[in-house]
């Protein structure tokens, strides 16, 4: 299954559940890094792009540094597949990898 087939099958089970699916908002795509520095690194270059950024640490051995990038759009398989393709390469070059995608439903 491509990722765009999973994340359209996703939307459609969030708009079985009743979500309505029309009202642009914030979507939040999740990465993971090794390190703090990686993690800053990609939250920099994600701003450039356009979107909203938060960097934390977890209790996680593997991988601890999370950063969250957020951008507003309808939440749709085309606009979230795009952004996750393009921020998951971004991610890649800081030696990170994309850690799912979601939003608050309405």
């Amino acid at each position: 299954m491509s990722l765009f087939d999973e994340n359209a099958a996703i939307l459609r089970d969030m708009e079985a559940d009743g979500s309505d699916l029309g009202p642009s908002r914030p979507i939040d795509f999740s990465h993971v890094f090794p390190d703090q520095a990686s993690a800053d690194a990609f939250a920099q270059a994600a701003k450039r792009e356009g979107f909203s950024t938060l960097v934390e640490e977890v209790e996680r051995e593997e991988d601890p540094w999370d950063v969250t990038a957020s951008k507003d759009m309808i939440p749709n398989c085309e606009n979230i597949t795009r952004n996750e393709e393009r921020l998951h390469a971004l991610a890649q070059t800081y030696q990170g990898r994309a850690d799912g995608w979601g939003f608050f439903r309405v």
